[in-house]
């Protein structure tokens, strides 16, 4: 028996979360195999200075994809946390000597200053550093070297903790400011544009959100503002 099959389409086409994950995972694995691939090829070079040359540029093109990749998957899947009661100002110290050795990819100059006293907060500190990763990158990709970027943890309110990442760079264009958290938008130096899209993700998802100050010339200020109980629970 014959069987026919006739093709379907969905004007608003598949939810936007499931693409991106699909698509990421479907690049995952022949990124990783390029990967591993160009290490090989990397011992394999010898004395050859051209070919060592573009073998760590292939690389290192690879890993990039990777890291984009990653994110994509940050910001396609849902955000799972962990709550427990946490000390965010061991969060942030962590972080800062992190970028100041260049633990975390290029070395950020991260000043940390912690408001006192400090009281736990019930949070997840992997997505509470997923958020303020993003936000020390991009104020370094927009800032001159060294990359001085001022971290700061105080408090809101009685029932809020704020933590400020400050850069002194140019600031935010103005035609930009109503865009800075849409996914793939503005891409900038070859990065893919989803930082502040994956950050602002994981703050909404801790019950949170980000506040961005921004003046040309002087720098921008993106302050994380979480609950100190904790996301509120669904219903």
């Amino acid at each position: 028996m014959t069987t026919t099959i006739r093709s379907s389409y969905a004007e608003a086409g598949p939810d936007s979360e499931w693409l991106v994950n699909q698509i990421a995972h479907a690049l995952r694995n022949p990124i990783f195999a390029a990967m591993v691939q160009a290490e090989a090829l990397k011992l394999k070079v010898g004395d050859n200075e051209n070919l060592a040359r573009s073998a760590d540029m292939v690389y290192g093109q690879l890993k990039r994809l990777e890291g984009n990749v990653d994110e994509m998957l940050l910001l396609g899947r849902p955000a799972k946390l962990n709550l427990r009661s946490v000390e965010l100002a061991t969060v942030v110290t962590t972080l800062a000597e992190g970028f100041r050795k260049g633990l975390l990819g290029d070395k950020v100059q991260v000043q940390p200053s912690i408001a006192e006293p400090q009281q736990p907060v019930t949070t997840d500190p992997e997505a509470v550093s997923i958020v303020l990763e993003r936000l020390i990158r991009n104020a370094a990709q927009h800032s001159e070297p060294p990359h001085d970027v001022d971290l700061e943890l105080g408090r809101h309110d009685p029932d809020d903790v704020v933590i400020a990442v400050r850069d002194h760079g140019s600031g935010i264009a103005d035609e930009l400011c109503d865009r800075v958290f849409l996914p793939f938008f503005p891409q900038h130096a070859g990065r893919p544009g989803l930082g502040l899209a994956v950050a602002a993700k994981f703050a909404h998802a801790l019950g949170g959100h980000i506040e961005i100050e921004t003046e040309p010339g002087v720098g921008t200020e993106a302050r994380v503002v979480l609950p100190i109980g904790g996301p509120a629970p669904l219903t």
